[in-house]
């Protein structure tokens, strides 16, 4: 009787082990559903992951992906982001807007000294992609409001990416010396967007605005460091024509 109950102790202890090591294999995978205009790469590069490892984490041969489908991200993804570098960017204003600190950052990206270039891809330490600070310790909370207000009376009803795009793009002029330096001051310059002239920039913004700017704030820059954007189906200007195209997203053409 001993011995029977011994067994059946035993292997209620292993069942409750495995049960723990697939729960937590589990708990550690990311589901994202796919939305209308994105692909593997920009998944990829959002989640900062390889497109190798989310294809083989989904068992897809090929590239072809639909809206609506749900991917697994792969286990660990989470656990850090990947950062673009920009001009005017330094280790410190980078540490500050992930909440993490210059040495471990130096650390996960074998730096031994300061020097950062433009287009330089660095890994962001530790739990940097959970704990990103949702509001940007370099814009105020009234900023990033009106960035959001723009995002939704430029972008809403265009593809998530396209949002983020829109986004970016105002903040890649705020860092360019050839418009003003803040927020306010790039929305509000005259003639800039057609959402401040017919009063859409009033609109209160909704949570997709706000991720948008949020994954923008992080990092990610789908138009490849555009500083315009227009609709060619609507766009009266052919001075924008002459602009370097960088991609298109959407219904919106972005330029440098």
């Amino acid at each position: 009787m001993k011995r029977s109950r011994f067994r059946f102790l035993s292997m209620l202890l292993v069942s409750a082990i495995l049960f723990g090591i697939f729960a937590g294999t589990a708990g550690a995978s990311t589901s994202y559903r796919v939305q209308k205009g994105d692909s593997l790469f920009f998944i990829a590069k959002r989640y900062g992951v390889t497109v190798s490892a989310l294809k083989s984490a989904n068992g897809l041969s090929g590239n072809l992906i639909y809206a609506g489908q749900r991917l697994t991200i792969p286990d660990g993804t989470n656990t850090g982001t990947r950062y673009k570098v920009s001009r005017g960017d330094t280790l410190y204003l980078i540490s500050q807007r992930f909440g993490v600190s210059v040495s471990s950052i130096k650390s996960a990206n074998n730096l031994t000294g300061n020097t950062l270039y433009p287009g330089q891809v660095l890994s962001i330490p530790g739990s940097a992609a959970k704990t990103a600070v949702s509001v940007s310790r370099s814009f105020s909370r009234s900023d990033l409001d009106l960035l959001a207000r723009a995002v939704y009376a430029e972008a809403r009803g265009e593809v998530y990416q396209g949002q983020v795009a829109v986004a970016a793009v105002i903040l890649n002029r705020v860092k360019n010396p050839i418009f003003p330096s803040t927020i306010p001051g790039v929305i509000y310059e005259p003639l800039a967007f057609s959402s401040v002239d017919d009063g859409q920039i009033n609109l209160p913004a909704n949570q997709t605005a706000y991720k948008a700017v949020q994954d923008a704030l992080n990092g990610w820059d789908p138009t490849y460091g555009a500083l315009y954007f227009w609709n060619p189906a609507t766009a009266q200007s052919k001075w924008v024509w002459s602009r370097s195209i960088t991609v298109k997203i959407g219904n919106h053409v972005f330029a440098r």
